[in-house]
């Protein structure tokens, strides 16, 4: 699950028309400091993963340092889809 979570935010992510170069973008790469997700980009990527994946962010979830690769965006999912699938009894819903 981990690899296809980094895969769809590494898609996402290399059509940021401020992406010079897609192929310099590694799972460790701080996005914000180069200049990849502003607090604008933050917010459509929020917003992309929460349709994408159907888990919804609380706003501590949006602290800069979880948002501040794709290591940790994904982990932050993947956490997300954990929750998703205790709550509903680990059925798969």
């Amino acid at each position: 699950m981990s690899e296809d979570v980094k895969t769809v935010l590494r898609e996402y992510i290399a059509q940021s028309p401020i992406l010079r170069s897609p192929g310099a973008l590694t799972d460790s790469t701080p996005l914000a400091a180069y200049g990849i997700l502003d607090s604008i980009a933050v917010l459509e990527l929020v917003l992309f993963l929460e349709e994408r994946f159907g888990i919804e962010f609380s706003a501590r979830d949006l602290d800069r340092r979880r948002l501040e690769t794709i290591e940790h965006i994904a982990g932050l999912v993947r956490a997300k889809l954990a929750q998703k699938q205790a709550a509903s009894g680990g059925l798969g819903k």
